[in-house]
């Protein structure tokens, strides 16, 4: 079990309450190769079934997080493995963030986020296959680490993206992300997120993410790391029934 990207911070935030060097490990929050202020308020909001965010991806950039984020990692996680999880408005972008960590330990691999529906372009490579096959490929040429490709769900066949990603080069995935969503304030007559929209997550996707792992694992032999609405342990095992090998 690994605990998911954006649940956790960068590890440093939840130390004090969470034994990370005890769980499998954890995805960090998303990198980006230039610093990003996220989107405005308010940011998240329940819903009947999860919740709803649009945090936009905020982080401190490439050269933050190496010299940030990543020394705590480094000292602090000798057990835990660690994804850092990696986002890019192009191609060029997510691999000068690879490249850009690739020299630096205190991590596995990565998580490469083709799936954010909370950003502009955000799913732009995870439901194109020619452009999804395309950034595999070449962040294959990259890096020897791990690289596991998160998919979004907002595609006719996940089975389809994930065979593209093993033909690509990827080593893993994780299915899925958030799906699209929006709650409007009756009151106000307006959206209850400053962005307007944002990912829907926890119990009530349970059954999506679960679908998309098997339809995953009809269709490739790559690992695959289930994700979305899981609460218990029954929660966790629909997951390695439907073909994932870990959760977040």
């Amino acid at each position: 079990m690994l605990l998911a990207s954006g649940t956790c911070g960068y590890g440093q935030e939840y130390a004090d309450l969470i034994p990370l060097d005890e769980i499998g490990g954890l995805v960090t929050k998303a990198v980006s190769l230039e610093p990003r202020p996220g989107n405005p308020p308010h940011r998240v909001a329940e819903t009947p079934g999860g919740m709803i965010n649009a945090i936009g991806l905020e982080n401190p950039g490439l050269r933050g997080f190496i010299a940030e984020k990543l020394p705590w990692l480094r000292e602090h996680l000798r057990r835990a493995q660690v994804f850092v999880n990696v986002v890019g408005h192009s191609a060029e972008d997510f691999a000068a963030v690879v490249s850009g960590l690739d020299g630096e330990d205190g991590f596995l691999g990565y998580e490469i986020n083709v799936s954010c529906p909370n950003v502009k372009g955000g799913t732009m490579f995870g439901t194109d296959e020619r452009a999804l096959a395309d950034l595999v490929a070449r962040l294959r040429g990259c890096t020897e680490r791990p690289l596991v490709i998160k998919l979004t769900p907002n595609v006719p066949d996940v089975g389809d993206f994930a065979r593209i990603c093993e033909e690509a080069g990827a080593d893993g995935l994780s299915a899925i992300n958030t799906f699209p969503g929006m709650v409007v304030d009756v009151a106000r007559r307006e959206p209850l997120i400053g962005n307007r929209s944002g990912g829907v997550s926890g119990p009530a996707i349970l059954p999506m993410g679960v679908y998309a792992t098997w339809r995953a694992r009809q269709t490739c032999e790559l690992p695959i790391m289930g994700i979305g609405g899981i609460r218990n342990a029954e929660d966790a095992l629909q997951y390695v029934l439907a073909g994932a090998c870990l959760v977040q």
